[in-house]
């Protein structure tokens, strides 16, 4: 089980105390589930995708049922890898992945919950790249050829009327790996988290060209989602149910709290400022998946944005309805009703 190191939480936290309603159940009604996550989101990842590390360490799945084992890789396409040859039940995969998955090799993969709605991304550079414009033939850092970070930031690119193959995309891996490299001048730019960026202080020679809220608003909203094979989602359905009402429950406890949020971000990850917790945490106050983040109407517009990519041309078309499963998330809704107040996930 991938845990976060030296975690240390008062004995009543907030989420503790929110969760007391909810019985523990005995060891032997445990469930059992692996789950393929990119490195950075098996850690403490200082965006809404922290509650993957805050259900376990904060006992969410142990009350809801589940034995959850975090299999942690270097990113989208080989958690992706995983979840076909069947080493994992289920893998946080983009959408864009998951399409690719269904038409090109028939695989039958659904989504059930997201971690997050509105994308936390920006696009960091050299200080003397002003524009989006002055990244055509600079080296562009990126985990790998297809991940999420690359798929993204090709997307607004385009959107910029910047063109990818103007690019040189290096793949090195990790976000913390990819803005020490761009800090130290052995890359152009790079795309990361609000908070990756904010690891490493101040540094005069790189700065954000486009920030998260622009960067959110010229690419899909929902972007990734904790999907499974069809019949690893009926063969599993009730550990896969303990999982996603354990996350869309520490989603609200986090949204409803974001000082107990910075508290515990700021225990996991030492290397962050308070000072830069603070405005993740503003940056974070929308995004929390506080229904699930599977809206029929978010799921279509993100397909929609994919298929309108120039390498999606002659792509088969594949419906939201045949790469999701909302039945998870309209359980969670029966099980603890729908969250009402302010976010992006709300239902109409």
């Amino acid at each position: 089980m991938t845990r976060i190191a030296d975690l240390r939480l008062p004995a009543l936290s907030l989420a503790a105390l929110a969760a007391l309603s909810i019985p523990a159940l005995a060891q032997d009604d445990m469930l059992e589930l692996s789950v393929a996550l990119g490195v950075v989101d098996a850690n403490f990842n200082p965006t809404t995708a922290s509650i993957f590390s805050l259900a376990d360490d904060l006992g969410y799945f142990e009350r809801h049922g589940v034995d959850v084992t975090y299999v942690k890789l270097d990113g989208t396409p080989q958690a992706a890898a995983a979840l076909y040859s069947g080493s994992v039940d289920l893998a946080d995969i983009s959408l864009e992945t998951a399409l690719r998955l269904r038409a090109d090799n028939d695989v039958k993969v659904r989504g059930v919950v997201a971690s997050s709605i509105g994308t936390s991304f920006l696009i960091a550079g050299l200080t003397e790249l002003a524009t989006v414009e002055d990244l055509e033939g600079r080296s562009f850092a990126i985990a790998d050829f297809g991940s999420l970070d690359h798929a993204l930031g090709q997307a607004v690119l385009t959107e910029y009327g910047v063109s990818p193959d103007n690019i040189e995309y290096v793949a090195i891996g990790a976000p913390d790996v990819r803005i020490q490299a761009l800090a130290a001048g052995k890359v152009d730019a790079t795309t990361v988290s609000f908070g990756t960026y904010s690891s490493v202080g101040e540094v005069d020679s790189i700065h954000i060209i486009v920030p998260p809220d622009e960067f959110s608003r010229r690419s899909p909203a929902l972007t990734k989602f904790v999907a499974g094979l069809e019949s690893t989602l009926e063969e599993k359905r009730d550990a896969i149910q303990r999982f996603t009402d354990a996350l869309i429950e520490v989603s609200r406890d986090m949204q409803a709290d974001p000082e107990r949020w910075i508290d515990i971000a700021a225990e996991a990850r030492p290397d962050l400022t308070r000072e830069s917790l603070e405005q993740t945490a503003e940056l974070n106050a929308s995004r929390w998946c506080i229904n699930g983040c599977m809206a029929p109407a978010e799921l279509e517009k993100t397909l929609n944005f994919i298929y309108a990519k120039p390498d999606f041309e002659g792509v088969a078309v594949i419906d939201f309805a045949d790469v999701s499963d909302l039945s998870f998330t309209q359980q969670s809704m029966e099980n603890l009703g729908a969250a009402e107040g302010f976010g992006l996930d709300l239902r109409n």
